[in-house]
């Protein structure tokens, strides 16, 4: 209620001053409104109100010092009842006034309130930015978390969880905070009691070790996979594939033997591919072709001449003259076995040795045909007697690897993934495939590969 021209009485002047209080009615000057107004807050009522005066000159007096004006301009007092002597707002009003102001302010953060652990086991980057996230946002942080502690939330991510389930009911991630931050409002947050946050971890554990024995059971049996994998096929499609395979052999068989029955020695190619230009790490359409040859005169192909012994050749003589190849290059037939066995280099100082692959083709084996297996075989994880064994060399490489072996991802896991050309090193430029000396039938060949 406004009082204003010196209205101190009247029916409805003493109703309110009456029954205003019980009510939550005010009784105040019209200078608390435009006040209120300029400062765009609402101001205390008590330091406006308005009281029944008998005598005027203490009525203006008592008016202005509520009203709080320095000047006769700015006064809020109709003409006649002004008094230029009336203090400035007092102490009292303007302590209320911050009070009022900071409170406001932090009513606005969108985490005020909150008593925030942010997980230990975040990276410090993630963390900090977490925590002056928090803290811009009005959150209160603790640097101790326990069962029963007084913090409403902690933040951590989906690998720490179990340690927090049943203990506290506000479990957010870091992505959680950020995104309540940018969005001025809380994200929705699901809630589960107790003793149910209790059951899911129970049963989050037990899946992870079923899942740790599972994987450790089907690395230990791998003739349990593979009929696994045969059982996938119906009977007919099965019948089929070994009627095809009798056949050839049968044909094949015809075309080895002679009238007595004496085993022909296929005639093969010392080396093959030792005019590409390539790294087993990258994918076979980055592979080149020398164009440089040593002139051969019996018209084989520069994917088939021998190799010097006498080791002449030099690498400068190979500078700049390479080109991509054709498709009828790519698809040019290099090998015309119908089984090719590549010795394949394991590790950069041949501690391990090669290791064995054998392909089976009935047309014979294409320049890319033989370069996808070599791509594909160091594209593969290295099995598991590989690492074995590989975790006893040394090299940086080896480090890597126990590293990995010894995490505890790869305990959770029952298996550790590492790709056989990352075990490789800078050993990854390809030479060519070398035929092994003292194989009679020819189709064993090692790879050749160097830094």
């Amino acid at each position: 209620m406004f009082c204003s021209n010196g209205c101190f009485g009247g029916r409805k002047f003493e109703h309110a001053l009456k029954h205003g209080s019980t009510n939550g009615l005010f009784i105040v000057s019209l200078g608390w409104f435009v006040e209120s107004v300029k400062r765009n807050v609402r101001l205390n009522e008590s330091l406006y109100g308005v009281k029944r005066m008998k005598d005027d000159d203490h009525r203006v007096d008592e008016m202005s010092r509520i009203m709080g004006f320095t000047g006769a301009e700015n006064s809020c007092l109709p003409p006649g009842i002004h008094n230029p002597k009336k203090p400035g707002i007092t102490e009292e009003s303007k302590t209320w006034y911050s009070e009022r102001a900071n409170h406001r302010d932090s009513e606005s953060k969108t985490l005020s309130g909150h008593t925030i652990y942010v997980d230990s086991d975040i990276s410090a980057d993630l963390r900090n930015k977490v925590i002056d996230i928090a803290i811009k946002e009005g959150a209160k942080l603790t640097n101790k978390w326990f069962a029963g502690c007084r913090a409403t939330g902690v933040v951590c991510e989906g690998t720490s969880a179990g340690r927090y389930l049943g203990n506290c009911s506000n479990l957010v991630t870091p992505l959680w905070v950020m995104k309540t931050a940018k969005d001025k409002e809380v994200e929705r947050l699901v809630h589960l009691s107790a003793d149910l946050a209790r059951q899911l971890a129970s049963l989050l554990d037990n899946c992870r070790i079923s899942n740790m024995k599972k994987a450790t059971k089907e690395n230990e049996n791998i003739g349990c996979q593979q009929q696994s994998y045969l059982n996938k096929r119906s009977l007919e499609e099965r019948q089929q594939i070994v009627q095809f395979a009798k056949n050839a052999a049968r044909d094949r068989r015809v075309c080895k033997m002679q009238m007595f029955q004496t085993p022909i020695r296929p005639i093969t190619p010392v080396c093959l591919l030792d005019s590409i230009c390539w790294l087993v790490s990258e994918p076979t359409s980055s592979a080149y072709l020398y164009t440089h040859t040593l002139g051969y005169d019996d018209g084989r192909p520069p994917l088939f001449y021998d190799a010097k012994a006498d080791g002449k050749e030099s690498e400068s003589s190979f500078a700049n003259l390479t080109r991509p190849l054709t498709e009828r290059e790519k698809n040019q037939l290099i090998f015309k076995g119908h089984f090719l066995t590549i010795l394949f280099p394991i590790d950069r100082f041949a501690e391990l040795g090669p290791s064995s692959r054998t392909f089976f083709s009935h047309e014979g084996f294409t320049c890319l045909k033989v370069l996808n297996h070599i791509y594909e075989f160091y594209q593969e994880n290295m099995s598991a007697d590989e690492i074995d064994t590989a975790i006893h060399t040394d090299s940086r490489h080896a480090d890597r690897l126990r590293s990995i072996y010894t995490s505890k991802d790869s305990g959770e896991r029952g298996l550790v993934e590492f790709k056989r050309i990352e075990f490789l090193g800078s050993r990854r430029s390809f030479e060519m495939l070398k035929c092994v000396n003292g194989d009679n039938n020819g189709n064993v060949y090692e790879l050749l590969i160097r830094s």
